[in-house]
């Protein structure tokens, strides 16, 4: 079968999405900014995410995109990137999504770092609880029946956490999730899932993931965002598996004593190693994080303050329109390709990637 060809601008698909320009590139997709050419010259600016025409012909990435639009178009939360329509036109796959101006969070830390700055914690707890209000849709989500069928993200990370200009926080990505009910399982024996430094202890051991795995990601991006830096993060692959198996948690205060104790309570308890040990539910933890926000006099101002700063950001990384996003680069990690020393295999269950490798 010949590979599918390359879309460029101005391509229409599905009859009334075009293609205007490629507004960022990852691993698996290209998110272009297009829009909708409606009836009696109606337009409106859309999300098109575009699987790679390399990708197109590989059976268990196009089952883990259709997932992705499949998830995205059943959950609902205004902290959630809407998914609206799925397209496959001369062997090419599309995602129709709401279009969403802002910057990823991984972005606008940096963005703090390289000019020497912390970030506002009020504004990091803000965006903590827009997190966990969208994993609290997901992991809450009912079946036709009424039923619990949670979804676990598995890949909650600063780069799949959006700022917008308007000051709201949308968590997106969910082509690593994994849900009861999706038609098969696309991680294959051996295989991790995620970006190695936000993987739970439990994760990391073999276990499956639950939505504390996520709660536990979400606690580690808060406190990346807070430092400045991965709270795990190895010179390797291996180091920073073994910091994350042994869950050596570093204490905040020592780098950030602005932020109020309880706040770096709230995190050591959702950074906990047993998952039971941490909080019983995203919405539990959302709702402890307000209890924090409500003693901060920013707080009646947090949306307004969160917008400046996303278009300072956005300014200072000189975005314009283009999002930046690279909330597709997600790498699925192949855990078997190289067996560490026998005194590095407590808690190993499977082999672990790219040994010795500097990222």
């Amino acid at each position: 079968m010949p590979r599918p060809p390359e879309p460029v601008p101005g391509t229409v698909i599905g009859g009334r999405y075009q293609l205007i320009e490629v507004a960022g590139r990852g691993g698996m997709a290209d998110v272009w900014r297009g829009q909708v050419l409606g009836d009696h010259g109606f337009t409106r600016v859309v999300a098109i995410k575009q699987m790679h025409t390399a990708l197109a012909e590989k059976p268990a990435y196009v089952t883990m995109f259709i997932e992705e639009a499949r998830l995205g178009a059943a959950l609902d939360s205004p902290n959630l990137a809407e998914a609206r329509d799925f397209v496959t036109e001369d062997g090419n796959y599309y995602m129709v999504m709401e279009w969403v101006e802002g910057v990823d969070l991984g972005s606008w830390v940096k963005w703090h770092v390289d000019r020497g700055e912390l970030t506002r914690w009020e504004l990091v707890a803000a965006t903590g609880i827009g997190i966990l209000r969208g994993l609290a849709a997901a992991h809450e989500r009912l079946g036709p029946d009424g039923r619990p069928m949670p979804v676990v993200h598995r890949d909650v990370s600063p780069h799949n956490v959006l700022l917008t200009n308007r000051g709201m926080v949308k968590l997106i990505d969910f082509g690593l999730a994994l849900a009861v009910d999706r038609s098969e399982e696309t991680t294959d024996p051996g295989v991790v899932k995620g970006k190695m430094a936000y993987l739970s202890p439990e994760i990391v051991a073999g276990g499956r993931p639950v939505p504390s795995s996520d709660l536990f990601a979400a606690a580690a991006v808060m406190w990346e965002a807070l430092v400045g830096r991965k709270l795990f993060d190895g010179g390797t692959d291996l180091e920073t598996y073994k910091r994350v198996r042994d869950c050596v948690v570093q204490p905040l205060r020592p780098s950030r004593p602005d932020v109020p104790a309880q706040f770096g309570t709230l995190l050591a308890r959702a950074l906990a190693a047993d998952p039971a040990a941490r909080f019983p539910s995203a919405r539990e933890f959302a709702r402890q994080l307000s209890t924090v926000l409500k003693k901060s006099t920013m707080r009646k101002d947090l949306h307004t303050a969160l917008s400046r700063s996303v278009a300072d950001a956005r300014g200072g990384l000189g975005l314009g329109l283009r999002t930046g996003d690279p909330a597709s680069s997600t790498p699925v990690v192949d855990v078997r390709d190289v067996t560490p020393p026998i005194e590095d295999r407590r808690g190993l269950w499977h082999r672990l990637p790219f040994v010795g490798r500097r990222r």
